[in-house]
């Protein structure tokens, strides 16, 4: 899992305990492998997890990890699948017509990437060409202390994902697009990166952070997104914010079982992960009144499927993705407050050649969040046909020649539980 990095500050604010060190973490395009010895034998004690087997680390050029990267997104997805996430993206107006997610992603994570953990090949991964470039107090701490700051925040920041994949387990596997859950997934992926981020930071403090250094931390997270969009104008708004979601609003989720009970507290998630974006969005919903997401079916496209349309993606988008859906239109407070009434979805498309109709019925915490979404979703989704029935809407975006869209509304409410 490459460690996307926003740093200088963040490690100027955690480098408060300094010691001698080994040195950098990668030397002439070789890893130092007293530096990492180290680290992987200092991290398991602070993170409160010991090494089930050694991890094998390799160092690589340029070259390799970009080859490295694009066999990771090819292994993510099932085949065909990431077309079909782009063609569902576009028709939302997620994506811009024509956008490669795997090239894309790819970019980002070459240029920003200076360590990965692979699940897969359960191997540590260093940038040979060594690691990204601190600013200057991080580099005069460095100098005084004999210590790769940078370094040592990555590395650990990575080992703790072979900690998380010996005791917990990573997925491994794609995630099939028909019968899946993409938000469950990633609330899931924020929980993994938040708990890295202060596992990282706790290496270079040498302890667990107080709660004054965790909310210094989340609060320095939260400009990472405005950073992202400076830096990379041309990499797509959804490519940047759901790589960042898992930093920021990871952390901040993180951040509140840390503050409760140390890492011991974050480990007991593990067995109860949450289940929504939701929960990832505004932690008290999973830690102090547990708002599971609503169950959500769709029925009723059996008239498409015998006009020659076949089923192509099945899946909750999550309350992360309709908050980015009403910022295209709406302002950023605007579109939060829609998208926190969130409380289920199901996205049903269906494909026939080059023409796709989405079905997409959500469940709200309330009829007034209904209305609410119901009156403002034709501003982000205007070529969307939508109807509100208590707490429900069902908003269907399709061809409207071929496709009578009023009388395919009546028959997915007919036929859909709830």
């Amino acid at each position: 899992m490459p460690l996307v990095q926003r740093r200088d500050a963040l490690l100027l604010s955690v480098c408060l305990v300094v010691a001698c060190g080994p040195g950098a973490l990668v030397r002439n395009g070789r890893l130092n492998e007293d530096a990492l010895a180290v680290v992987e034998r200092r991290l398991p004690q602070i993170r409160g997890l010991a090494f089930k087997k050694p991890v094998v680390s390799v160092a690589m050029a340029p070259e390799e990890i970009k080859a490295f990267l694009a066999q990771v997104l090819a292994e993510e997805y099932a085949p065909g699948d990431v077309e079909r996430v782009e063609a569902v993206s576009v028709r939302l107006g997620l994506l811009p017509e024509g956008t490669r997610l795997r090239d894309a992603v790819s970019h980002l994570y070459a240029e920003e990437g200076a360590g990965f953990y692979d699940p897969r090949s359960k191997r540590l991964i260093i940038a040979s060409h060594g690691m990204p470039s601190p600013g200057f107090g991080v580099r005069m701490l460095g100098a005084l202390t004999g210590r790769d700051f940078v370094g040592e925040f990555i590395v650990s920041h990575e080992l703790t994902h072979a900690l998380q994949d010996q005791h917990f387990g990573l997925p491994t596997e794609p995630e099939p697009l028909m019968g899946g859950d993409d938000d469950r997934r990633l609330a899931r992926h924020a929980l993994v990166e938040g708990d890295a981020i202060f596992a990282g930071m706790a290496y270079l403090l040498g302890r667990v952070p107080d709660a004054g250094a965790v909310g210094r931390t989340t609060e320095m997270l939260r400009a990472m997104p405005a950073a992202m969009a400076k830096d990379y104008p041309d990499v797509p708004l959804l490519v940047r914010e759901t790589i960042t979601f898992v930093y920021d609003a990871g952390a901040t989720f993180v951040a509140r079982a840390l503050t409760d009970g140390g890492f011991a507290t974050v480990d007991r998630i593990y067995a109860d992960p949450p289940a929504s974006t939701e929960q990832v969005m505004h932690p008290e919903r999973y830690f102090d009144r547990r708002d599971p997401p609503i169950s959500v079916t769709v029925g009723g496209t059996a008239s498409l499927e015998r006009a020659g349309f076949v089923p192509a993606m099945d899946g909750a988008l999550g309350e992360f993705h309709v908050r980015l859906l009403a910022g295209r239109a709406l302002p950023a407070s605007d579109a939060a407050r829609v998208a926190a009434g969130w409380g289920g979805d199901r996205l049903h498309a269906l494909v026939r050649g080059p023409e796709i109709v989405l079905v997409w019925m959500t469940a709200w915490d309330t009829t007034e969040d209904a209305r609410d979404f119901a009156a403002t979703a034709p501003t982000f989704l205007p070529a969307a046909h939508v109807e509100q029935r208590g707490a429900r809407v069902l908003a269907i975006l399709g061809p409207a020649g071929p496709v009578d869209l009023a009388r395919l509304a009546a028959d997915v409410w007919s036929a859909t539980p709830g």
